[in-house]
């Protein structure tokens, strides 16, 4: 008999039996990310069929890791707009504040591990018959913290600041931006950032510049458009990054994307901006 046997057998048992080894985490990686306001009003404000142009807009979000969508302000509308998206990380921020009609109509989605959320109102706005009618929105910021890798997670923003070119509007946005640079510093302190929104910042207006200016000075965040322009696009919807702990972004192109329906129509009264990064685990 041979005495082995029993021994070769168990080894191979314990061979068989011993699981995989898990897979290396990513030591980089690229992110399709895009800003929309998709004017999501009801008809008689938009004059159009708005629900008809969210349902095409849909499955057009499939192509992004992360998205941030402003003016999502319809129920039924947020349900065509997720109806074609495969995002399994999906947040609206819906609550009203008191005497307001809708929520703040941002949504973010994202296919990365959330870690924590944060969502806060504005406490200034201008407006609410006229001057961008801001006033029957509760406008604010969404923060979702995603887990890109082990050790690799990015602060997103998703805002949507005060229309409007009056002098009252642009106090509003100075405060709002305000609000966003105190939770960029202390909620996301020394954190990487991905900020997407429609600013209303328009750098014609000199006092929209100044804000502007100072918020990026503030922040260290810069405009990923410059990745493939030399100077700012000058768009108001902008998608801003920045590195942080362990995390480096870089924007490797940027693009106004032309989303229009099948009678040749936009999809909305703003076009979307699409930003690929590419991202790098970084030692702290």
């Amino acid at each position: 008999m041979n005495s082995s046997a029993p021994l070769l057998t168990t080894l191979l048992a314990l061979l068989f039996a011993a699981p995989a080894l898990a897979e290396p985490e990513p030591l980089s990686g690229t992110l399709e990310v895009v800003s929309y306001n998709v004017h999501g009003l009801p008809g008689f404000v938009t004059g159009d069929d708005t629900l008809a142009r969210l349902r095409r807009i849909s499955p057009r979000l499939r192509a992004f890791d992360v998205v941030g969508l402003q003016e999502d302000f319809l129920d039924e509308g947020h349900s065509l707009l997720l109806g074609g998206t495969d995002h399994p990380a999906r947040r609206r921020f819906a609550s009203k504040l008191p005497q307001r009609v809708y929520g703040s109509g941002l949504t973010t989605l994202a296919r990365a591990k959330v870690l924590a959320t944060r969502e806060l109102h504005f406490t200034t706005f201008h407006g609410v018959v006229g001057a961008g009618a801001d006033g029957l929105a509760s406008k604010g910021f969404q923060i979702t913290r995603l887990q890109l890798a082990a050790g690799v997670e990015l602060d997103v923003y998703n805002s949507h600041l005060d229309a409007g070119g009056a002098l009252g509007d642009s106090r509003a946005r100075a405060s709002q931006v305000a609000q966003l640079t105190s939770a960029i510093q202390t909620f996301s302190a020394g954190r990487a950032v991905l900020f997407l929104g429609d600013t209303n910042l328009k750098p014609e207006r000199p006092r929209d510049a100044r804000i502007l200016a100072g918020w990026l000075e503030a922040t260290s965040l810069r405009c990923a458009c410059l990745a493939v322009r030399e100077t700012c696009c000058g768009r108001i919807d902008r998608v801003l990054i920045r590195g942080g702990l362990g995390l480096s972004l870089e924007a490797r192109a940027w693009k106004v994307l032309d989303y229009r329906g099948p009678q040749g129509g936009a999809l909305s009264d703003h076009a979307p901006i699409g930003v690929r990064l590419r991202w790098r685990r970084e030692a702290f």
